[in-house]
């Protein structure tokens, strides 16, 4: 019940008297009514509005009744821009604002802050960095809630990329010292030498490894002259001060694009910004679960505020999603001609959302190479917008911006979404490829498709077009976990564009040749959905829940803040308890992290009695666990942890490989192998693609170099072992049909060239050649210049190394079942004994052979009989 306290907003509008905000909206009343009535006092509370329905007056109202009663109020963007955009609304309202930026403060400006006479509107990182101007707000309103995870976790995130320079010896230093400590970490043999594919999954150090080696990796870091590069200053004079006296309290993980130093999640409640507020605000459209926002903020349990009646949709005019109805991946030249096509009809504009920066850089090469304009937008350098909306036409690219970004009106009606936004950070990627049972993730990719479908539609006049070019996309919206994160008002959009996708290319084209095409009569997806679907009964849907409703994050983040801090005996019991909840859940591998940190935690403090409650720790979570990969990991700190010597196993190769497979493709698995086996026996061109499908099956990374790349070979295959990196480079000959003629000296000299330009180009990577062909045999002259550095492959051969590991996925894949992490578990038990035992097998089979033809029947042998 209301008091006679509670604001009258109403009132307080009217009194404004502003011409353009004359009264509210249902959807403003009944959340201003809710929050009056029940939320005044909340510490952490969320709102969530639909698009379009005036969030920012309603922030603006609430920030006004905290002036009233002489409260400082700070309100944060995302960008520049829309500091602007807020500030512009309050000046229509009526309601005293001042706007701070990076050394724009002002004496005036800030003393009417500090004394709660106007409101304090800034983006993020001027609120949240290592010396803040502005002083702590007593409510801080956080607009577009998730854009603050960025400079939150940055105030402890040492961040070194493998950018040319300083950066890259300093990373490869830090690789070289892992390596040289142990062999537990096969992956970093390739990231070090610069042939990991951008995809590869990153390595979690132990934190026994790395106190065995943080001295040497601070003693680098601080030589390093990391200062010289202009873009890592900030991690050099405002994060290595910070971070420097905590490293054995961090999580490192190393990955292809770099290496991140950083606490387990950001321990932001120790953040006078953040908790001398007396009321913090998240306002979304999007805000998703409250505990998976808990914890990508690092701060306290977040209420959400409700409202006696639903809120109604958003009227952000029309928007039709359309996905790549193809198996082949966004840099295909059909995926990405279909996307440049699109941007041609939307007038040459179009915006690109990349999931990483490292895709977003690989993107805007590739575009600058096709003569496209491409105008690359990065953190903190927000003019790029301005500079693009400007020009003419032209391609603007950007990485994790899928809330914040505005692009409504006719500046764009053409966003593309490149790949599915499941991981921007080295430890999202981590999650994703080794805790597959962690729902949050799943969660963030539904919040995050939202958002993007949301950036070029904000008004009812808007009419946009949106592309999702990643193969995987509609198996992962098919997802149930992912679909429960997607709201009422985008169902229709997701469902028009899973419709569209089982009709091929031919309804993919047709579709989008009917957006362009229609002017006066607009239809959205729901609208053109098929009659079947019009004829479907109505049903209640399936309830699901468990895993997904799970509220883990009050206990982690309290865990991941308390190891910070050194309060080692509050960490391992938040982190247990954390743990607990997770298994309940049924999140098996995700409770068995927390385990971890657990043991972690008891191990930093280092006393004989904490080194053995670590140990209890793993080998209780170890125990009767499933044979999944970050179980095998875990195995592996069990043993280093009681003395033993650590070995990787060169299956979790496969495995990590086949289930990235299998979660990109999903019922369409099947269908991907079959194309590749009729593909390996098809043209030249196709022969090349099916190496690429072949490099999964057997675990390492397959890709077809541009032809414009000097020398390119036909395909490239890289994967890397505990003692090096390995790389193949792929040269396939195809003959006429008939009996096919002994390979000649000429069919070896070409590839030859290109083994010398791919040795050049990786150092320390072991590099031969592999010739793919249907001679049995070779000329003399042949087998010799192949000796010692071409393997030469029979076309049979392939086949039937294609056929049988096919045959092992698919057993894999059948015995998965559900994919929790038992199945997952118990289905690698099963195939792994039907995968070639001997260690390192893939390059010994792949090793010179000496002028002979590698045969089917050699490869039959390298596996068990069934």
């Amino acid at each position: 019940m209301a008091n006679a306290a509670s604001p009258d907003f109403e009132q307080n509008l009217l009194e404004f008297g502003s011409t353009r905000f004359s009264h509210l909206r249902p959807s403003q009343r009944a959340v201003l009514a809710s929050y009056a009535d029940r939320y005044v006092e909340t510490a952490d509370l969320a709102i969530e509005m639909p698009t379009g329905e005036g969030k920012t007056l309603v922030a603006l109202l609430i920030a006004d009744q905290a002036l009233a009663r002489g409260q400082s109020v700070a309100y944060l963007t995302g960008t520049r821009q829309l500091a602007e955009r807020v500030e512009e609304e309050a000046d229509a309202l009526g309601l005293e604002v001042v706007r701070f930026a990076a050394k724009d403060y002002g004496g005036a400006k800030l003393d009417d802050y500090h004394q709660a006479q106007a409101v304090g509107v800034m983006n993020y990182w001027v609120y949240f960095n290592s010396n803040p101007v502005p002083q702590p707000a007593d409510l801080v309103i956080f607009d577009d809630a998730h854009l603050a995870e960025q400079p939150l976790s940055g105030l402890q995130t040492l961040r070194i990329p493998t950018k040319l320079g300083h950066a890259r010896l300093l990373y490869q230093t830090i690789c070289e010292l892992v390596v040289a400590h142990t062999d537990a970490y096969p992956g970093l043999r390739a990231m070090l030498d610069g042939t990991a594919r951008p995809g590869t999954p990153p390595e979690l150090l132990s934190f026994s490894d790395w106190a065995a080696i943080a001295s040497s990796a601070r003693d680098a870091i601080e030589a390093s002259p990391l200062a010289a590069d202009r873009e890592l200053k900030d991690e050099v004079f405002y994060v290595w001060p910070t971070i420097r006296d905590h490293l054995s309290r961090c999580g490192v993980l190393i990955g292809p694009s770099g290496v991140e130093i950083r606490p387990y999640h950001p321990p932001t409640a120790l953040n006078p910004q953040y908790s001398r507020a007396k009321q913090r605000i998240y306002l979304s459209a999007t805000l998703g679960s409250m505990d998976d926002l808990g914890r990508r903020i690092g701060g306290g349990p977040v209420t959400r505020l409700s409202t006696a009646a639903p809120l109604p949709t958003g009227a952000t005019g029309e928007r039709l999603l359309v996905l790549n109805p193809s198996v082949e991946p966004p840099s295909d030249p059909n995926v990405l001609g279909w996307a440049l096509a699109q941007a041609q009809a939307a007038g040459g504009r179009a915006a690109w959302l990349c999931a990483s920066h490292a895709e977003a850089d690989t993107l805007q090469e590739t575009l600058t190479a096709n003569g496209e304009r491409a105008y690359r937008l990065r953190p903190g350098d927000d003019s790029m917008v301005d500079t693009w909306s400007r020009a003419a036409n032209g391609h603007l690219i950007t990485a994790g911006r899928y809330d914040g970004l505005d692009l409504a009106g006719d500046l764009c009606k053409l966003v593309v979404i490149t790949t599915v936004p499941q991981a921007s950070s080295e430890f999202e990627r981590f999650v994703v490829a080794y805790l597959g049972d962690a729902s949050f993730m799943r969660h963030r990719v539904g919040q995050r498709i939202t958002q993007a479908l949301g950036r070029a539609n904000r008004e009812p006049a808007d009419r946009s077009l949106y592309l999702g070019l990643d193969p995987s996309f509609a198996q992962m919206l098919a997802d149930p976990a992912v679909r429960k994160s997607i709201p009422p008002s985008t169902e229709p959009t997701i469902r028009g564009a899973l419709e569209t996708y089982d009709q091929g290319w031919e309804g993919t084209l047709r579709a989008c040749e009917a957006f362009w095409r229609s002017v006066t009569q607009i239809q959205t997806s729901a609208e053109t959905s098929t009659s079947a679907t019009a004829r479907r009964r109505a049903r209640p849907g399936r309830n699901i829940s468990g895993s997904s409703d799970v509220s883990s994050a009050e206990a982690e983040v309290a865990a991941a803040t308390d190891l910070w801090l050194g309060d080692h005996a509050g960490a391992a019991k938040k982190a247990t308890e954390a743990a607990a909840q997770l298994a309940k859940a049924g999140e098996t591998e995700h409770a068995a992290f927390w385990r971890y940190v657990e043991a972690h935690a008891h191990f930093d403090r280092g006393r004989s009695q904490d080194l053995a409650a670590a140990r209890k720790a793993l080998e209780e979570a170890t125990s009767g666990g499933p044979r999944t990969t970050w179980f095998r990991r875990l195995a592996r700190t069990v043993a280093d942890l009681e003395g033993y010597e650590q070995t990787a196993d060169d299956t979790d190769r496969f495995f990590l490989a086949w289930d990235e497979w299998r979660r990109e493709t999903g019922a369409r698995l099947e269908r991907v192998l079959s194309e590749g086996r009729t593909l390996l026996n098809g043209t030249h061109d196709q022969q090349c693609e099916a190496l690429t499908r072949l490099a999964r099956l057997v675990g390492a990374s397959g890709e077809r170099p541009p032809k414009t790349e000097q020398s390119a070979t036909d395909c490239r295959w890289s994967w890397s072992t505990v003692k090096r990196a390995e790389r193949r480079v792929w040269e396939v000959k195809t003959v006429p049909e008939g009996e096919p003629k002994p390979l000649s000296r000429g069919d070896v000299n070409q590839l030859l060239g290109q083994i010398e330009v791919e040795t050049r180009r990786s150092a320390k990577t072991r590099v031969f050649g592999c010739l793919l062909t249907p001679a049995t045999t070779s000329a003399a002259d042949a087998a010799e210049a192949a000796h010692d550095r071409i393997v030469l492959v029979n076309h049979g051969a392939a086949v039937r190394l294609y056929d049988m590991l096919t045959d092992r996925l698919r057993q894999y894949d059948a015995l998965c079942g559900d994919n929790n992490a038992e199945a997952r578990g118990a289905a690698r038990t099963k195939i792994e004994a039907l995968l070639p035992q001997e260690d390192g097998w893939l390059g010994k089979l792949l090793a010179p052979s000496r002028g002979r033809v590698v045969t089917a029947d050699q490869v039959a042998t390298i596996f068990p009989s069934t």
